[in-house]
């Protein structure tokens, strides 16, 4: 199937479409050998990255000013397991996009898996929500942090102003290292699949309007979809009829979160001003607690095995054995109160006086406005207690709140005739949890071909508990890639 589903989507992109047309192929890629170790002990950190990459786009074109392009990119993504043993590794192919751009002389029209950008700020943007982000991928830059949704995009033009929906048939969700010895992210929750409650209506659609005033661009948008990660809905607890043994159902799902957007971007001579505000209302979507409730059956057989073992210590005589198949049975039904609201903020600035300069500093801040009620949950030998707040991840807006709620970052490039790029990026948590450094250089060797080198420092602040950059600060580390480009 695999093989005919290639063959297909192959035919379809070398096919003409309009019987005169001017018809117009590019294609790029590259190939990346490349290692990475730790600072602490220069082991190698088995983590998976692109090693082959590949991009096709074809342009077909009519006089009339009506065009079709197709667009295709595939990756091979490699894991190293065992240094050992190099053919065991994990090898896993990747279509990263493929889709249909339809061009017309009102506007532009693109249906298929494709990588949607949203947002005025180069990166950790509070408004670009539509294609989830890889975390494997934390270190890289623009479109390679993020992954391909299937979507109907539209972008109308009506003078100069931009109109541009989006549909999305199927939720997606960031791809998490969690519990990954090689990257760990802390999280609150660690997600099992079974846990995972499935959504009833996982479309999502979204709408943003551009306006520009001479060198000043207003954007406004609105998203409606659900978080990319999961959050804690509630439990069902299982308990036998004496409630001498309960066991908790824990239920995860995904918060249905609108995003209301507003970004400015101005450009001044040798400056760039680039400002997103995103608000954010979200909750669970769920009216009525019963609605939680399913089947456990894990949890009811083990309830049934301890009456079994109960039953098996009394004397043969005894007359008041329990009844252990109509044992287990729901004590209660426990739904959180998800419901918050809250707001992110980003000011970017650019200088870039030449090609050869770029300088960019960038200020996220996360500002929570209300969270819901906390409530507790009952077993036979504990209470828990439950706190929305303590609980709560943003499922949406930039990414990096993952680490850092409110930070400053500085990146920097410059470029030498002689030694190559040099790069510098840094970002400092400003509640003083940790800081993130990293310098590197990208010289070509030889004509496409790049050597890059890369130094990444992290730095935590082991007196604040759950702290995530304790997690990740045996990531420090020396990489090293050679690149050829075709």
């Amino acid at each position: 199937m695999q093989i005919k589903y290639s063959f297909i989507i192959y035919t379809i992109l070398l096919l003409p479409i309009f019987s005169k047309a001017e018809i117009q192929y590019s294609h790029s890629g590259y190939f990346d050998l490349g290692t990475i170790h730790r600072l602490s002990d220069g082991s190698i950190i088995k983590i998976p990255y692109r090693m082959l990459a590949y991009e096709y786009t074809r342009l077909e074109c009519e006089e009339d000013g009506y065009c079709l392009n197709f667009n295709l990119s595939t990756a091979m993504e490699f894991r190293l397991k065992n240094i050992d043993d190099i053919l065991g590794s994990d090898i896993i192919f990747d279509l990263r996009e493929l889709y249909m751009e339809w061009i017309t002389p009102i506007g532009d029209f693109s249906l298929g898996k494709q990588i949607i950008t949203w947002g005025a700020a180069s990166a950790n943007n509070p408004t670009d929500n539509i294609s989830p982000y890889n975390y494997y991928y934390l270190f890289s830059l623009g479109k390679e942090q993020k992954e391909g949704i299937f979507a109907l995009n539209s972008t109308i033009y009506w003078k100069d102003i931009k109109f541009n929906t989006v549909f999305i048939p199927q939720h997606n969700t960031n791809v998490l290292p969690l519990n990954d010895p090689e990257f760990a992210i802390s999280s609150p929750i660690v997600p099992k699949d079974e846990q995972i409650m499935e959504l009833d209506n996982p479309y999502e659609y979204g709408l943003s309007i551009n306006v520009p005033f001479s060198s000043i661009d207003v954007t406004s948008s609105y998203f409606s979809g659900y978080d990319r990660i999961v959050s804690f809905f509630g439990a069902n607890v299982w308990s036998n009829l004496a409630f001498t043994n309960t066991i908790a159902d824990t239920i995860l799902s995904y918060r249905k979160t609108d995003v209301y957007g507003l970004g400015f971007s101005a450009l001044l001579e040798d400056f760039t001003v680039n400002v997103d505000f995103g608000y954010f209302d979200t909750d669970d979507n769920i009216q009525d607690k019963n609605n939680l409730f399913r089947e456990y059956e894990l949890g009811k057989l083990e309830i049934i095995q301890e009456c079994n073992v109960y039953n098996a210590t009394l004397p043969g005589w005894a007359t008041d054995t329990l009844d252990c198949k109509n044992q287990p049975m729901v004590k209660e039904i426990l739904q959180l109160d998800n419901s918050a609201r809250y707001y992110q903020s980003n000011f970017e600035i650019e200088y870039s006086p030449n090609s050869e300069f770029r300088l960019i500093m960038q200020l996220s801040l996360q500002h929570s406005i209300k969270f819901g009620q906390a409530d507790s949950l009952t077993l036979s030998v504990d209470t828990i207690l439950l706190d929305p707040e303590k609980l709560f991840i943003s499922g949406m807006g930039y990414p990096n709140t993952f680490i850092s709620d409110n930070a400053l970052s500085i990146s920097a490039q410059k470029l030498f005739s002689d030694i190559g790029l040099l790069r510098f990026t840094s970002m400092f948590d400003l509640d003083q949890k940790g800081a993130l450094l990293e310098a590197g250089i990208e010289y070509e060797v030889y004509e496409n071909t790049k050597v890059l080198i890369a130094l990444n420092k992290i730095f935590a602040n082991n007196n604040i508990p759950e702290n995530p950059f304790t997690g990740m600060e045996d990531f420090s580390h020396i990489r090293f890639e050679l690149k050829y480009y075709y």
